[in-house]
Parts: C-alpha cells; structure tokens; sequence
C-alpha cells in the first residue's frame, strides 16, 4: 500500500453550485448546533439585524421575509400543543396576522374591538403588549347575551385575551392574539364527564338487569367522542372569531355598538327581576 497524502483543511474549497433555501436552513442550523453554547453570556454570540438581512441577501432570501420573520420571532415562541389539545381543543389559540400600520396604532384598534366589540375589560396595554379580561356582574353578564344574541361580541364570554405587536419596519406590523380558553374548556370537559360518569353508572346497572340491556354500553363511547368533537369545534370557531377581528381591524372597520337606550331597558329589566326573586 503506497503513503496516504494528507488532506489539508486550511481553506474551504469553493463550492462551485448554487443551494437552495431549504439547504441554506438546514446548514444555518447544523451550524448553530455545532457551535455549542455560548462561550461567555458576557459577550454572548450574535448578529445585528442589518447583517443578518444582508446575510440573507446573499443566499437569496427577500430582505422583507427576514424582517417579517425578525418580527414574528419577537412576538415569543409559539406554542406548543398538548395531548388534551388534540382531544378537546386547543386550551389557548393563537392567531398571528400582518397589519399596515405601528404598533400603537394597530393595538388600538385590537383595544376598540376587545371593549366595545367583545365587552372586556382592558386590564393593562403598554409597550405594544395588550391584556383583557371578561367582565363580571350583571352589566357585564346582560350585554354578553346581548352582544352574542346579534351574533356578535362572543370573545366577551373568554376569561382573559392577550395581544402583542411588533414593528416589522416597513410601515407594518405583526400581531399575535391569543384566547385562553381553559377555563371554558373545564367546564364542557367536565359537564361531558359527568355525563359520561352517569352513563357508566346507568350501564352497570344494566349489566345486573341482564345482557340485552347492555346495548346502552355504546352511548357512552358516543358521549366522549362527541364531548371531543364538540370542544374541538369550539377552538376552530374561536380562532374564526379572531381572525375575523384582525380583518375587520386591518380594513379599518370598526365595532358596531349597542344602543343605550336597549341595554339600558334590558339591564333595567333584569336588575328588577333579581330583586323580586331576593324579597
């Protein structure tokens, strides 16, 4: 066997083919996973905004995508489904859209839709982060029928909604609003396992009585699947609800309001009839 020549590594050979995006991703982050830690959070590794659009540029990724994605990134990490997400619904749904105008411009109209669209309460809104919480009492219970009667309102009846903004730096902004639904989740989840709990019951019951009555087994199987299904449509629709705000607020519309003189008899109306029932 003859001497093996060494490789010598001292330089890169040039690469002499194009690649494409998704290779360019991939090598980004085999690079970034070969690189390890940080070395020293003191002087941490990284990149400015401009280099890493010019970086792009160079490999042939659109400067405004790296923006888009810049932003997006900004707006924090996505989240990440649950086992019981699957089965009942996302607990929390998160909508991500892009609207012309700053971030202060665009979280207020979010803000005029979430108070008086959807009657939550603002509970805080500063630099470009936005929470709202449901109203309670019986105003607050009284204009949520109202609003959901006219087929409106219907993220009033959620328990706390949340909404970020982030300049993208081309006179748009990235949006994130996200609905914590648990709480509304709970209850149906445990009404359906009441439900369901009973349905057991009734079919070992039916057992003792005899195996024909066990052809009641099945409609416990069905109640499940349907609690499932059922939570499952509720996220969709709640996402629906949310997008369908976000366009309303990028077309500049803005809330349709009850008439006071309506809310007024009704809530009228209503504190009368809790009275009467408290004598």
């Amino acid at each position: 066997m003859g001497d093996r020549v060494p490789v010598e590594y001292d330089h890169v050979p040039p690469v002499d083919h194009e690649i494409d995006h998704a290779t360019v991703a991939r090598i980004i982050r085999r690079a970034t996973e070969l690189a390890g830690p940080e070395p020293d959070r003191d002087h941490p590794r990284g990149i400015s905004r401009d280099a890493l659009v010019a970086a792009a540029d160079e490999v042939g990724i659109p400067a405004m995508t790296v923006l888009r994605s810049i932003a997006f990134e900004r707006l924090g990490p996505e989240l990440q489904p649950h086992l019981a997400d699957r089965v009942f619904g996302a607990r929390v749904v998160a909508v991500d859209d892009e609207i012309a105008g700053s971030p202060e411009e665009v979280l207020r109209r979010i803000d005029a839709w979430l108070v008086e669209g959807h009657h939550l309460r603002r509970d805080r809104m500063r630099n470009g982060r936005g929470e709202w919480s449901k109203r309670s009492g019986l105003v607050g219970v009284t204009v949520r029928r109202l609003r959901t009667a006219t087929g409106e309102g219907r993220l009033g009846e959620f328990h706390q909604v949340t909404a970020a903004a982030e300049d993208i730096g081309t006179g748009s902004t990235v949006v994130r609003v996200t609905v914590d639904r648990s709480s509304n989740r709970r209850r149906a989840v445990a009404g359906g396992a009441t439900a369901a709990v009973g349905g057991v019951g009734g079919v070992v019951a039916a057992a003792a009585l005899g195996p024909v009555a066990l052809v009641a087994a099945p409609f416990v199987v069905i109640g499940g699947v349907t609690m499932a299904v059922t939570g499952r449509a509720r996220a969709r629709r709640t996402t629906v609800e949310v997008e369908r705000m976000l366009e309303a607020v990028a077309d500049h519309h803005s809330p349709s309001r009850l008439r006071n003189e309506v809310a007024r008899r009704v809530i009228g109306r209503r504190a009368g009839q809790v009275q009467a029932r408290g004598r």
